[in-house]
């Protein structure tokens, strides 16, 4: 007899506020494993806008930290589905730093 674990599933398309989804899944479920079955554990307009994320090259982290698709999943871990980045860091303080020296504040 398999046991259920309870995860949690954390996803923001843009512009939309986060979505956090409570999930139950079989015990030593992979991460491959969930995302193929989410079709039929969400609702049609929630997984359509999940599927254009996962598209879209998102990568999947358990507590933000890069997981691959084999990783098996524990009880209340929280999956992570990330938007891919606009500007890495490093552009973001470049365009930072210059606006902030065109208006004097540095």
């Amino acid at each position: 007899m398999m046991n259920n674990i309870s995860v949690q599933l954390c996803y923001a398309i843009q512009g939309k506020k986060p979505v956090l989804v409570n999930l139950e899944v079989a015990h030593a479920s992979t991460i491959g494993e969930l995302l193929s079955k989410l079709n039929s554990m969400l609702t049609p307009a929630s997984y359509s806008e999940l599927h254009e994320l996962l598209e879209q090259h998102a990568v999947i982290a358990i507590f933000g930290k890069k997981k691959p698709s084999d990783f098996v999943l524990s009880a209340n871990d929280r999956i992570e589905i990330c938007r891919p980045l606009i500007a890495g860091p490093m552009d973001a303080r470049r365009h930072r730093a210059k606006r902030e020296h065109k208006s004097g504040k540095m």
